[in-house]
């Protein structure tokens, strides 16, 4: 697109340039016919100023209609869209129940829906407005049950808790990890164009920890490293577990591994003040540790290399002894805040001192 513009209209558009130089709607609106009329395309308007091709589009029509000084004037009125609001509301509806995995696929939508023509820039930006943002699709585990995790986040632990507050118990969330010695890659800030390079590593072997949280001051870590996670191992995080609180009822939230469930691990327990509380099947979002583990993962494996193995596994054992320093964080992240597999908020008060 190429734009004609008189002497004089481009000498008082130089001379806005210059006057609104830090007035930037101004400036670029000034900028934008400059540019046409120099020949520039609009790929290269879009990359310079970081406008979309509906905005530049815009622009010219209004300098067309109205003249330079009307369409000059700072009359800002925000672009209302090519969609009527009922409409918008029709296609959020949309995407909340359906997934496209890009937005030339939405434009495609619009238009049958609409009968209304989108650029892919213009519908990212439509997009953008009505709140919708590209991110990782969340999996879920298919078999899980909502009615199940609501009943246990609005009855059974609200009555473990009630004990806690009272001073008879504690509550314990427990699960295992097994970290391998393999360089994660993450995200992090990096010059737009260029690569940051961690040197990886291929190996197989794993930490294996077995550990449990405490549900109302989650920095309170307990933990057994072992060869393998098994009954064995579980018996001896309780042994710790009972050590550490005598005199209380320990509860402990786990999952239904076939270690836990063991026969003999159950017949122990039922002569100890350890009592079982098993998450309802296919839950892991319901357990509070799981968010250590990605916290851990962060902190410690992400984006880091370790020659060894034994420099790896020292590591991990030095951030599980020294989890207390984390204590502000892991406050903030390990709330008894839970959101069920249908989507459900479900907020616990915690009672931490």
């Amino acid at each position: 697109m190429k734009l004609q513009l008189s002497t004089e209209e481009i000498k008082e558009l130089q001379r806005i340039q210059k006057k609104d130089r830090f007035h930037r709607r101004r400036f670029i609106k000034a900028t934008v016919l400059l540019m046409l009329h120099r020949g520039l395309s609009m790929e290269d308007i879009q990359m310079s100023l970081t406008l979309d091709d509906n905005t530049i589009n815009r622009y010219v029509k209004a300098f067309q209609e109205k003249g330079l000084k009307r369409y000059m004037e700072d009359g800002f009125v925000p672009y209302s869209g090519k969609l009527a609001d009922e409409q918008e509301q029709a296609l959020c509806d949309h995407l909340d129940e359906y997934l496209y995995l890009d937005a030339n696929a939405i434009c495609d939508y619009v238009k049958q829906a609409f009968g209304v023509r989108y650029t892919i820039s213009g519908m990212r930006d439509l997009l953008h407005r009505l709140g919708f943002v590209y991110k990782q699709t969340k999996a879920v585990p298919s078999k899980a049950d909502e009615a199940q995790q609501r009943a246990f986040l609005e009855e059974t632990l609200p009555e473990l808790l009630e004990e806690v507050a009272a001073g008879n118990a504690e509550v314990y969330f427990a699960d295992g990890a097994h970290p391998t010695h393999n360089t994660k890659t993450g995200r992090g800030w990096i010059r737009k164009g260029q690569d940051f390079e961690i040197d990886c590593n291929s190996g197989r072997k794993r930490v294996n920890i077995n550990a449990a949280i405490r549900a109302t001051k989650p920095e309170h870590l307990v933990y057994d490293v072992a060869e393998c996670i098994n009954a064995q191992s579980t018996q001896r995080l309780c042994r710790k577990l009972l050590q550490k609180h005598p005199g209380k009822t320990i509860y402990l939230v786990c999952d239904n591994a076939g270690y836990n469930r063991c026969a003999w691990l159950q017949d122990w327990a039922a002569g100890t003040r350890i009592e079982f509380v098993f998450l309802p099947a296919y839950s892991p979002n319901l357990n509070l540790i799981e968010r250590l583990w990605r916290f851990l993962r962060k902190e410690v494996i992400h984006s880091i290399y370790y020659d060894t193995y034994a420099m790896f596994r020292q590591a991990i054992i030095h951030f599980l002894e020294n989890v207390k320093e984390h204590r502000n964080e892991l406050r903030k992240l390990l709330t008894l805040n839970f959101r069920t597999v249908g989507n459900s908020s479900i907020h616990l008060a915690q009672t931490t001192s």
